[in-house]
């Protein structure tokens, strides 16, 4: 097999080796596990045996959601959290020590954003807002207490592509990590192995669930020497070479934290992986005809979607992704009134907050994921009163362009 779609629904393992020969991966529910012996207790947790203990540290289920994650990414290691923001919150707290700075830019997500600035601010933490569309800025930026470059690919909801292999460039010359979350693309329309990506994350709950069905998140990591360059991380650099980042993670800071992924969770997204690439597929379909559509209404002031020929990301997008950009479109109406009059009028397309979902979804950004964010803080983030974020799903286009045709009339 050497088709994505095939190995995401076989995986590598033996069927032989799967009990009973099941078809699908057992869900193992269960909090612990039993040993033969006091003597195999011990080795299991001074990691000289392989095997599992308790599950808020390794579970069988999980174990083959992350084997699938490898195939799909390419990445050396991938370890599966309770959810996207836990992902996050992981890497930077194994990267990060009070002292240090991160740069990103200034379009994040609404919790991503108060993570950095607030959360990891609160233990020393400084964030260094960047415009990440200027690569001397970035470089000017960095100092000998930058552990990290974090970008989101392309930015949610303000759907900017950055120059990935510019800022990669500069993370290499300078021995920063550099983070991505890749959660509108997955490796299925951007692979971060090709691009001297350090650290890859998504929200599992998106595209890779199948359907929202549960929340999830991972961290995939590629080999790095960057490690040695991290005062946090050198020791460990030198016990276990490349490995040293997921060493600290997961033998600490995934431990400590405890935001495990549930097995139950494991499985539904282990389903979602099966399918992930036709929904895709599709999904991507829709979105094209959807945001040539929106594109010349009368009603629509501006439409972003990076597969638009006249997109001012459209060249960078295509070089990256194949001009295959993601499910996400920013619609742009005259103001606040409008847009959730535009809303309230949708019969099909659902509101609400998740994306990538099978069904289609909107939401207004502005009075949901920033609304504690003030005037000056959404300018900035290009948050306007006007912007709706349109994730674009599997119901048939002629059905999307309707319900958004009946619902422009009443505006």
């Amino acid at each position: 097999m050497q088709h994505i779609s095939s190995l995401l629904i076989h995986g590598l393992k033996d069927p032989a080796t799967i009990a009973h020969r099941s078809l699908k991966t057992p869900i193992f529910e269960t909090a612990s596990f039993d040993f033969a012996s006091a003597e195999d207790v011990e080795k299991s947790f001074n990691g000289t045996a392989d095997t599992y203990a308790y599950s808020r540290v390794t579970n069988p289920t999980v174990d083959e959601l992350q084997n699938r994650l490898k195939i799909f990414s390419g990445a050396g290691q991938v370890l599966c959290v309770a959810s996207g923001m836990a992902a996050i919150s992981n890497v930077f707290t194994t990267l990060c020590a009070s002292g240090d700075n991160i740069i990103s830019s200034h379009y994040l997500f609404g919790n991503t954003s108060s993570f950095f600035s607030k959360t990891l601010h609160a233990f020393g933490v400084e964030m260094r807002f960047t415009d990440m569309e200027d690569l001397q800025a970035v470089e000017n930026s960095i100092d000998s207490n930058t552990r990290a470059i974090f970008i989101e690919l392309p930015t949610n909801p303000q759907l900017i592509f950055f120059d990935v292999e510019g800022i990669a460039r500069i993370a290499k010359s300078k021995n920063v990590t550099l983070v991505v979350d890749n959660t509108v693309l997955t490796p299925y329309l951007f692979q971060c192995r090709n691009y001297d990506i350090d650290i890859e994350i998504f929200s599992n709950t998106k595209f890779v669930s199948g359907g929202a069905t549960s929340i999830g998140g991972s961290i995939l990591v590629y080999e790095s020497d960057k490690w040695a360059h991290n005062p946090k991380l050198e020791a460990d650099y030198g016990k276990f070479g490349s490995d040293a980042f997921y060493k600290r993670l997961h033998k600490e800071i995934y431990r400590n934290i405890g935001a495990c992924l549930s097995p139950n969770n494991a499985y539904l997204q282990l389903l979602g992986l099966e399918t992930i690439a036709v929904r895709i597929d599709r999904i991507l379909e829709n979105t094209i005809e959807t945001a040539k559509y929106l594109q010349v209404h009368p009603k629509v002031k501006g439409v972003s979607y990076a597969a638009l020929p006249d997109d001012p990301g459209h060249l960078l997008a295509t070089r990256l992704t194949g001009g295959r950009p993601g499910c996400l479109i920013g619609v742009e109406l005259k103001d606040k009134k409008e847009s959730f009059l535009f809303m309230n009028s949708l019969k099909m397309i659902r509101r609400g907050t998740n994306f990538c979902d099978n069904k289609s979804m909107i939401i207004h950004p502005a009075s949901t994921i920033y609304w504690d964010f003030s005037k000056e803080e959404k300018e900035r983030m290009r948050i306007s009163e006007g912007l709706l974020r349109l994730s674009v799903g599997l119901e048939h286009i002629d059905d999307i362009i309707a319900d958004l045709e009946q619902a422009l009339k009443y505006i």
